[in-house]
């Protein structure tokens, strides 16, 4: 395994749709140790004033030794990823792409707003699809954490039956009978994914040099496979990889509080409901909301039961997070914290979907969520002394993580014509 620089992600751009990433393969010494920045906002009463817990940076995040990001033909492998990233034909039906539910202009977040995600044949799931930004510091993938690597991730929605679906060969287990990521694909499921991803109706492995399916720079499959593997042939190790390294492009660090934290005293200056918003947020007294959204991305990586009461989803199931995982019974009911980074975008929010606002996720915090809820986490207030504007204040903070750098970044801009 090995540690590498965020500046290192940060500094890539794209020449047309080629992407120039030389800055990621700078050297990987060991940044210092991360700092804070004083905050000194205006007092509040009843709120004890604040110095900045978030550090200045995201640090370092790690990569499989298998797939490293200083590799030459990185830059190449990321152009292959955001390829397949963006390619429908990734599906049974050609209805659904990677972006299909992670959507780079609303922080790689479902655009649709319907609480849980559709795929193959418009067939609904049963969680709501979470945002990507800076997913590459992640230490588990999913809601229930079944991954811990990108490339561990990239297969699971392309085998799942509900999302695309290339799971219908006799080996094959079908997720809704077995749960959900636990399909095991045969020959014929990834021979036709092959063909298909190529242009052809047809079992295959190898790319057609000649193929007519082509990006909107008039490239195919076969040029991109050359540039970024060395090879014609198609495997699922080559696509898994690649669409993990476009993914571990997803940076976003240029939001207004960014500016804020790394010591811009005019970032909040029209905007104080903001500053009042971020030291309620950050009051382990009246709201701990850090206690769970802590950290660079403000998430712990850890996973919890927020006082959400469980519920029978679409497939009649109900779904009961991590111990689906685990098998710990002391795992029931919990899911992974989610980064808040963009959240802005990314509504509905919960696993589920269940809240359909920023003041809807308030006013459940508010009360304390449902107290009933199973094995609900101890950092859950019961009820938080919160007046309306102060609720106003902490969703104006929320807004300030929104990155437009970010979502309109052109380096995340589908290759294809359709």
């Amino acid at each position: 395994m090995k540690n590498h620089h965020l500046a290192s992600l940060q500094s890539f751009c794209r020449v047309g749709f080629v992407f120039f990433v030389a800055a990621l393969f700078a050297s990987c010494t060991k940044q210092n140790a991360v700092e804070t920045t004083p905050v000194v906002p205006t007092p509040d009463p009843g709120t004890t004033p604040i110095n900045s817990p978030i550090p200045k940076s995201a640090g370092m995040f790690i990569v499989p030794a298998n797939n490293p990001m200083n590799d030459p033909k990185t830059p190449a492998r990321i152009e292959l990823g955001r390829h397949l990233f963006f390619d429908k034909a990734l599906s049974v039906d050609g209805s659904t792409s990677c972006a299909s539910c992670h959507n780079p202009g609303m922080g790689f977040s479902d655009p649709r707003g319907m609480a849980t995600s559709i795929g193959f044949e418009g067939r609904q799931g049963t969680r709501n699809a979470p945002a990507l930004a800076n997913v590459a510091y992640n230490t588990f993938y999913t809601w229930d954490g079944k991954f811990q690597t990108l490339e561990d991730h990239a297969l699971a929605p392309i085998f799942n039956n509900i999302e695309m679906a290339n799971n219908f060969s006799a080996t094959g287990a079908d997720p809704i009978s077995t749960g959900y990521y636990h399909s095991d694909p045969g020959a014929n499921d990834t021979l036709f994914l092959f063909g298909r991803i190529d242009g052809r109706q047809a079992r295959t492995q190898v790319a057609d040099p000649n193929s007519t399916k082509t990006d909107i720079n008039g490239k195919n499959y076969y040029a991109l496979l050359q540039a970024a593997w060395g090879s014609s042939t198609f495997s699922l190790d080559i696509i898994q990889k690649s669409i993990a390294c476009f993914e571990r492009t997803f940076i976003s660090t240029q939001s207004t509080f960014d500016r804020f934290n790394t010591g811009d005293p005019s970032a909040y200056k029209y905007n104080p409901e903001a500053l009042h918003g971020f030291q309620l947020f950050t009051d382990v007294q009246r709201t701990n909301c850090i206690g769970c959204h802590s950290g660079y991305n403000f998430t712990d990586q850890q996973f919890h039961n927020n006082g959400l009461a469980p519920r029978t989803t679409i497939n009649g199931k109900i779904d009961s997070g991590r111990v689906g995982i685990s098998k710990d019974p002391n795992d029931a009911f919990k899911f992974r914290t989610p980064s808040l980074r963009n959240v802005a975008l990314s509504a509905p929010y919960m696993h589920d979907g269940r809240l359909q606002t920023l003041e809807d996720v308030m006013a459940f915090y508010k009360t304390g969520g449902n107290s009933g809820a199973p094995n609900r986490d101890p950092k859950i207030k019961p009820s938080l002394n919160l007046n309306d504007q102060d609720v106003a204040d902490i969703i104006e903070f929320l807004k300030t993580l929104s990155d437009p750098k970010f979502t309109t970044n052109s380096a995340y801009v589908s290759p294809w014509s359709n």
